[in-house]
């Protein structure tokens, strides 16, 4: 019986909001201004069925200030207009002075909110190598990129329609092998991850902002924390009467170095939704320091007398290729006077 009252009072509600926008439509056409407001508000206040309609209705109202001189009126509907739907835009059909005073807000998001994630692929450059036999045996150590993951939030501040700042903090993982003939009768292989918790920086500048896919590249620093890192080592012999050792986990923690930092630079695009956007984006991280402790060289004894290792010097550089969704936030405002449009 409720459900039947609620579903009668709403059909009505409808109708006499559907008359009245036909009502004050009729008078807008036949230029009496002032009543179009009046007629309407109700309407406006309890909301009309459809928000298409709703949007017509403070279209209309806008309007009809605006043929009536009364621009502080126009501005105030085109407040509440944007603040109910801060992603309209008039059309290149409607009116100039329409328009024209739709400019005159701050429109753009003032901030956004997301989610990431994505593959790392890390790049070695060796400084130093070091080793248990000849130097010309870890002269020439290898070190195999591997794929590896990252997810985490991201943050952006609208500076303007073109500059953003962005903070995107992450858990990382990375991984690679080395693998060296330590001594001459045997090959050492060695699987490193390391997993970080990850605070770039970065200033982004956004190149078509005005576009639904606006492309954008960046540029920044990074500070990572170092969380955990372990090696999985194989010792393969030649001579096969001398049994091999097999992966075992090594927690090597405290021979890497606890906080890196690095440049990074970006470049990506952004995929206008409906109050989001979608990112996909590249970055490269420049790493300042070598991840290794040189005074802990030596302290594991284990990777030393069952796989013949010793910590090289290495700077590790990353390249990532991230996906991600944010909802884009809006707080609409009209520019001073004085002031140039954002």
């Amino acid at each position: 019986m409720l459900f039947i009252l609620f579903f009668t009072l709403g059909s009505l509600h409808a109708q006499e909001c559907e008359e009245a926008f036909n009502k004050a439509n009729t008078f807008y056409n036949e230029g009496k201004l002032l009543q179009v407001p009046t007629i309407l508000q109700n309407c406006i206040d309890s909301k009309f069925e459809s928000s298409s309609k709703q949007l017509s209705a403070r279209r209309l109202v806008i309007l009809s200030y605006l043929y009536s001189d009364r621009i502080d009126e126009a501005e105030m509907a085109m407040m509440d207009l944007l603040r109910e739907n801060a992603e309209y835009k008039p059309t290149s059909s409607d009116p100039a002075e329409l328009r024209n005073l739709w400019k005159k807000f701050r429109t753009r998001p003032i901030m956004s909110l997301g989610i990431f994630g994505g593959a790392t692929y890390n790049q070695a450059n060796v400084k130093q190598t070091f080793g248990v036999g000849p130097e010309v045996n870890h002269q020439d150590v290898e070190y195999k990129s591997a794929l590896n993951f990252k997810v985490g939030v991201s943050f952006n501040y609208f500076l303007s329609h073109h500059l953003q700042i962005n903070a995107s903090p992450n858990y990382e993982s990375v991984a690679f092998e080395t693998v060296e003939r330590p001594l001459n009768y045997s090959t050492s292989t060695l699987k490193e991850t390391q997993n970080y918790f990850d605070i770039p920086l970065t200033l982004r500048f956004v190149i078509l902002p005005n576009k639904k896919m606006k492309p954008f590249i960046g540029f920044g620093g990074s500070a990572k924390l170092l969380l955990n890192s372990s090696i999985e080592g194989i010792m393969d012999y030649d001579n096969d009467e001398i049994a091999d050792i097999e992966a075992t986990p090594i927690d090597i923690t405290s021979q890497r170095k606890a906080l890196m930092y690095g440049g990074l630079l970006q470049a990506g695009f952004y995929l206008k939704t409906r109050y989001s956007h979608w990112t996909v984006m590249a970055s490269y991280y420049y790493a300042l320091q070598n991840f290794n402790l040189p005074n802990q060289r030596y302290s594991n004894n284990e990777l030393i007398f069952s796989y013949g290792y010793v910590d090289n010097d290495v700077r590790m550089d990353v390249l990532t290729l991230t996906v991600g969704i944010a909802i884009d936030f809006y707080k609409p405002k009209i520019y001073r006077k004085y002031r140039s449009l954002d």
